[in-house]
C-alpha cells in the first residue's frame, strides 16, 4: 500500500525535535490550558501547533487594558524573558513577573527558561540569570513552590532536564559527557573540590517552575 505523499506530515525541524521536553514539568492534562510565549524562533510556532499548544504573545502585552488580559491555567516562556519586553533592571523584572502571576489562575504554573549569566558575555534577545537570583525574584513576585532544573545542552534542544541534586546531576553529566571521558573526569574532580551544591551553579541553562 502506498502512502499519499500529499497527506503525510512534513518533517519536524531538527532543532525542535526535543524542544518540547519541558512539558513534563507542567502537570497540565489539557494542552489548551497551556499558553506559550516567546520571541520569534523559526519553526517553533509550527512545532507547537503540531501538538496542539497555542502560542499567545498577546498574553504578555503590558499595554492591554486590564479587562482585555485573559487569564490562563499555565504559562511557559521556554526560551526565557525577552529583553524587548523588559529591558530594565532586577526590580522592573520582578514587577513584570508579578504581572505574569496575576494573569495565571490561582494554582496554575509558570515555566521560565533562562541561560546562566556566568556565560552570557554578549547581548542576546533573552535575559540571562542565575538560579538563586531567579528563584528570589519569582518569590518576591508572589510565586511559590519554586523549583529550578538544570538543562543541557541548551534551551532550544533541552536533551537533559534534571533536578539539581547530587544523584541527578551525576547521572546527567555522566551521560552527557560519556564520549568525553577526560572532560567528565575534570568535572567529577571539580565536584569533589567545590561540592555538588556549587556545581549546580555552573550549568549552561535552567528551567524554573513556579506556582501562581
Amino acid at each position: 500500500m502506498q502512502l499519499n505523499a500529499q497527506s503525510a506530515p512534513l518533517p519536524q525541524p531538527r532543532v525542535f525535535r526535543y524542544s518540547l521536553d519541558w512539558r513534563f514539568l507542567l502537570p497540565v492534562a489539557d494542552p489548551a490550558h497551556l499558553c506559550v510565549a516567546f520571541e520569534e524562533e523559526p519553526g517553533f510556532h509550527e512545532a507547537l501547533e503540531r501538538v496542539g499548544i497555542p502560542a499567545s504573545p498577546w498574553l504578555l502585552d503590558l499595554n492591554l487594558a486590564e479587562d482585555e488580559r485573559r487569564a490562563t491555567h499555565s504559562l511557559a516562556l521556554p526560551f526565557g524573558l525577552p529583553v524587548r519586553w523588559v529591558s530594565a533592571g532586577p526590580e522592573e523584572q520582578i514587577e513584570f513577573y508579578r504581572s505574569i502571576r496575576q494573569r495565571i489562575r490561582p494554582g496554575g504554573y509558570f515555566l521560565l527558561g533562562f541561560r546562566n549569566a556566568r556565560y552570557s558575555r554578549f547581548k542576546t534577545q533573552y535575559h540571562a540569570s542565575r538560579p538563586g537570583r531567579l528563584a528570589d525574584q519569582l518569590n518576591r513576585a508572589g510565586f511559590y513552590r519554586i523549583k529550578i532544573f538544570g538543562v543541557m545542552p541548551n534551551l532550544r534542544i533541552p536533551e537533559y532536564i534534571f533536578d539539581l541534586d547530587v544523584q541527578a546531576m551525576r547521572f546527567a553529566l555522566g551521560h552527557r559527557f560519556r564520549r568525553k571521558p577526560i572532560l567528565l573526569k575534570i568535572l567529577q574532580m571539580l565536584a569533589q573540590t567545590i561540592g555538588w551544591a556549587h556545581v549546580s551553579n555552573f550549568f549552561p541553562c535552567y528551567f524554573a517552575i513556579a506556582t501562581a
